[in-house]
C-alpha cells in the first residue's frame, strides 16, 4: 500500500512537476496517442520538463535553506545587539552613578569641611638633637593633644559646645602632612579654604638653659615657653593652658575654677566680661556669679548674675543662680519666684544655647524645687526618680539625699534612712559646688531622725554637718563657704531639736545667730516659743513668717498647730484651711485639721481629712493613728483596726507608741 501511494505520487511529479504547463502536457499526450513521432518528441520533451523540474526544486530548496541560514544569522545578530544596546545601557548607568557618586561624595566633602571647627595640630618642628632623643616633632604634638583632651574633657558645663566662639568638643587631632598630591591633601585643602578650623603649630629649639616651645593658634603672634630639657612635660602643659586660655575663656576659666586655682579663674572671667562679646560676657557674669555664690558673697553674686542677664535676658543660668542666693538668704518666696521664672526661661529660646543633656534634668529640679515649696513632697520624690543624672550637674548623691530630705518632710522616716542607705562613701573634699555634698549628706541623716522624732540623734547628725561643712570651708580657703549650713541647713532645725530635748538655753543660743528675715528661721522660732508655750510669741513669729513668704503654706501650718495645742480649735481650723489653699499636696495641714475635728466632736468630719491627708503622705504613722482614733469614735470598729495596724509597722514617737496601746486596750 505504501509502495502504491509512492509510485503515484512519483507518477504525479513527473508528469506535473513544477514548471509544467498542464494544458500543454495534454495536448502532447493526445498527439502521442496518435502519432509514435509526436509520442517520442513529448517523451524528449516530458524529459527536459522532468530535468527542469528537478532543477527548479533543487534550486528551491537551495534558497529555502540560504533564506533559513540568513534568518539566522539575522536572528543572531539581533541578539548581539540587544546585548549589545544592553551593556551599552548598563556601562551609561554605572558612569551615572560613578558619575553621581562623585558629585554627592564632593558635596559631603565640602558640607563637612564648611563645618569643620576643631584644632588640628600641626607637627611641630624640633632640633635633630631632640629628635635624635625620640622627642620628634609627632611626640611633641601628641603630647599636646593629650593635654588639651584632658582639659577639654574636664570641663563639664550646662553650656551647649557650639555656643563657644572655638568648639574642640571631640575635634583636637593631630596632623600628619603627606609628600605629593593626595587625596588627604585635597581633604586638607578644602577644609582650609571652606571650614573655619583652628590649627595649632610651632617649634622647638635650644636655649642656653635648656628648650624653648613657642605655639601660636593660625596667624596669632606666637607665645614661647622655656624650661629645662627635662621639664619638657610641663612646659606642654604650661603652652596648653595658655592656647586654651586664649581659645576658650569661659572653658578655661571653669576648668581652673574645678581645680581650686580661684583668683586665676576671676582674672580670665574678668577678661571676658570686658573685652569678649555680649553672648560671652553673660557667661563670664554668670560664672562670676557662681563663684561669690560658692564664696558666700551673696550680694555681689546676685549683682554679677543680673549683669548677665541684662547681657542676655533670655539665658537660664543667672535667673537659676539668683534662686540659690535667695535660698541661701531664707528668702523663700524670693525663691520660688525665681525658680518659675527659670523654669520659663528653660522652656524659652535661651536653652538653645544649653547643652540639650542637661536641659531636661535642669527643669526637673526646678520643677522639684517649686513642688517642695508647695509642700507637694510626694510628687517632688516622684520626679526625682525619674530624674535623669548629668555627670557633673546631677547625681545619684545629691538625688538620694534630695529623696531622703523630701522623705523626711512627709514623715516617712523609714524611706529617708533607705534613701540615704543608697549613698556610698563620699569625699568630704572634692573641688568646686560639689564640696557642700558630703556635709549635705549627714544634714539629710539629722532630717530623717527629725522625722522620727529622735532628737538627740538629730542633734549629733547636725552637729556633725556643721562641723564638717566649718572644715571644708578652711580647707577650700575662702572658695567655698559654709554659711548655708549654720544659717538654713542646720541651724533652725538644731535650735528646735535643743528645745525639744528641754535645752533651752541652747536653742536660744543658736537662734540668735539666726537671721530676721529667713523664713525657715522664723518659723521654728515660733516652733520654739511653742513649746514653752509662749503663745502670744510664737504667734507674733508665725505671723512674721506668713509675711515674709505669701504664697507658701508652711507658716500657716505651724501656726495651726499651735493654736490646735492652745485649744483654740476654730482658728486652728482657719490656719489649716488657709495653708491648704496655698499647698492642696501638702498633708500636714490636712491631718491636724483632722485632730481639731475631732477635738470639736465631729470625727465623722475627720475621716475625709486622714483620708485626703493619705494621699500625699501614706506612711505617716501619726496620721494613722489619729485616723484610727476617728474611726473608733464614729464607730466603725473594723476601720479603726486596720488603721490602727498601719501605724503599728510605721514610725512613731514615743507618745504615739503610748496612745497607740492605750487605744487599742480600750477598744480591743
Amino acid at each position: 500500500m505504501a509502495e502504491e501511494t509512492e509510485g503515484q505520487a512519483a507518477s504525479a511529479a513527473a508528469m506535473g512537476g513544477p514548471g509544467v504547463d498542464p494544458v500543454a502536457m495534454s495536448l502532447a499526450l493526445g498527439a502521442a496517442a496518435q502519432n509514435q513521432h509526436v509520442a517520442a518528441k513529448a517523451e524528449a520533451f516530458l524529459e527536459q520538463q522532468k530535468r527542469v523540474a528537478v532543477e527548479q526544486e533543487v534550486l528551491v530548496r537551495l534558497q529555502a535553506k540560504e533564506l533559513a541560514h540568513e534568518l539566522n544569522l539575522r536572528r543572531w545578530s539581533l541578539r548581539v545587539r540587544h546585548v549589545s544596546d544592553v551593556m551599552k545601557l548598563a556601562f551609561e548607568v554605572a558612569v551615572a552613578f560613578i558619575v553621581l557618586a562623585l558629585a554627592v561624595g564632593l558635596g559631603a566633602a565640602i558640607w563637612s569641611a564648611s563645618r569643620a571647627d576643631g584644632l588640628v595640630i600641626e607637627s611641630i618642628e624640633v632640633p635633630a638633637a631632640l629628635a635624635a632623643h625620640g622627642l620628634t616633632g609627632q611626640v611633641v604634638a601628641n603630647k599636646l593633644l593629650d593635654r588639651l583632651t584632658v582639659m577639654q574633657n574636664a570641663t563639664r558645663s550646662s553650656r551647649a559646645a557650639s555656643s563657644f566662639a572655638n568648639d574642640w568638643t571631640n575635634d583636637i587631632k593631630v596632623e600628619i602632612p603627606d609628600t605629593g598630591v593626595s587625596l588627604g591633601e585635597a581633604m586638607r585643602y578644602l577644609h582650609n579654604a571652606l571650614g573655619h578650623e583652628v590649627h595649632l603649630s610651632g617649634e622647638a629649639y635650644d636655649t642656653a638653659n635648656g628648650i624653648a616651645l613657642t605655639l601660636r593658634l593660625d596667624d596669632q603672634p606666637g607665645q614661647t615657653f622655656e624650661g629645662k630639657l627635662g621639664d619638657l612635660n610641663s612646659i606642654v602643659e604650661q603652652g596648653a593652658e595658655a592656647i586654651f586660655r586664649n581659645a576658650q575663656p569661659y572653658r578655661y576659666s571653669v576648668f581652673l575654677m574645678g581645680r581650686g586655682r580661684n583668683q586665676e579663674g576671676d582674672d580670665v572671667r574678668e577678661m571676658l566680661v570686658r573685652t569678649g562679646p555680649p553672648n560671652e560676657r553673660a557667661w563670664g557674669y554668670n560664672g562670676m556669679a557662681i563663684h561669690a555664690q560658692l564664696a558666700g558673697q551673696y550680694d555681689q553674686a546676685e549683682a554679677y548674675a543680673r549683669r548677665a542677664l541684662a547681657e542676655n535676658p533670655t539665658l537660664p543660668n543667672p535667673m537659676s543662680v539668683i534662686s540659690g542666693i535667695e535660698l541661701r538668704r531664707g528668702h523663700d518666696e524670693e525663691s520660688l519666684a525665681a525658680d518659675l521664672r527659670t523654669e520659663e526661661l528653660y522652656r524659652g529660646p535661651g536653652a538653645g544655647e544649653l547643652d540639650p543633656a542637661t536641659v531636661k534634668p535642669s527643669l526637673s529640679f526646678f520643677e522639684i524645687k517649686v513642688a517642695e515649696l508647695a509642700g507637694d513632697f510626694r510628687l517632688a520624690i516622684s520626679q526625682r526618680n525619674s530624674l535623669t543624672p548629668v555627670p557633673g550637674l546631677v547625681g545619684p548623691t545629691l538625688n538620694s539625699e534630695g529623696e531622703a530630705i523630701d522623705a523626711a518632710m512627709l514623715h516617712d522616716a523609714a524611706a529617708a534612712r533607705a534613701h540615704l542607705a543608697m549613698i556610698g562613701p563620699i569625699d568630704p573634699a572634692p573641688i568646686g559646688d560639689a564640696r557642700g555634698l558630703a556635709a549635705l549628706v549627714v544634714y539629710a541623716r539629722g532630717m530623717a531622725a527629725i522625722a522620727a522624732q529622735d532628737w538627740q540623734r538629730a542633734i549629733q547628725w547636725l552637729e556633725q554637718s556643721e562641723t564638717m561643712a566649718r572644715e571644708i570651708a578652711l580647707a577650700s580657703k575662702g572658695s567655698y563657704s559654709d554659711r548655708l549650713f549654720p544659717e538654713i541647713y542646720d541651724g533652725p532645725w538644731l535650735a528646735y531639736a535643743f528645745a525639744m530635748t528641754g535645752e533651752r538655753a541652747r536653742a536660744d543660743a543658736v537662734l540668735r545667730t539666726l537671721a530676721r528675715d529667713c523664713y525657715i528661721c522664723t518659723r521654728l522660732r515660733g516652733r520654739v516659743d511653742t513649746e514653752r508655750g509662749n503663745w502670744s510669741g510664737a504667734a507674733y513669729w508665725f505671723a512674721d513668717a506668713a509675711r515674709q513668704a505669701p504664697s507658701l503654706p508652711f507658716a500657716d501650718t505651724d501656726w495651726g498647730a499651735m493654736l490646735l495645742r492652745h485649744g483654740d480649735y476654730d482658728a486652728a481650723i482657719a490656719k489649716f484651711t488657709l495653708a491648704n489653699q496655698k499647698g492642696p499636696h501638702f498633708a500636714d495641714p490636712l491631718e491636724m485639721w483632722g485632730e481639731a475635728l475631732i477635738a470639736k466632736n465631729r470625727s465623722d468630719l475627720a475621716l475625709a481629712k486622714f483620708e485626703e491627708a493619705n494621699k500625699y503622705a501614706p506612711h505617716w504613722g501619726h496620721l494613722h493613728l489619729k485616723w484610727g482614733e476617728a474611726l473608733l469614735w464614729s464607730g466603725d470598729k473594723d476601720g479603726a483596726r486596720k488603721q490602727l495596724a498601719i501605724a503599728t509597722h510605721l514610725d512613731l514617737s514615743a507618745a504615739d507608741k503610748a496612745a497607740l496601746t492605750r487605744v487599742s486596750a480600750m477598744h480591743g
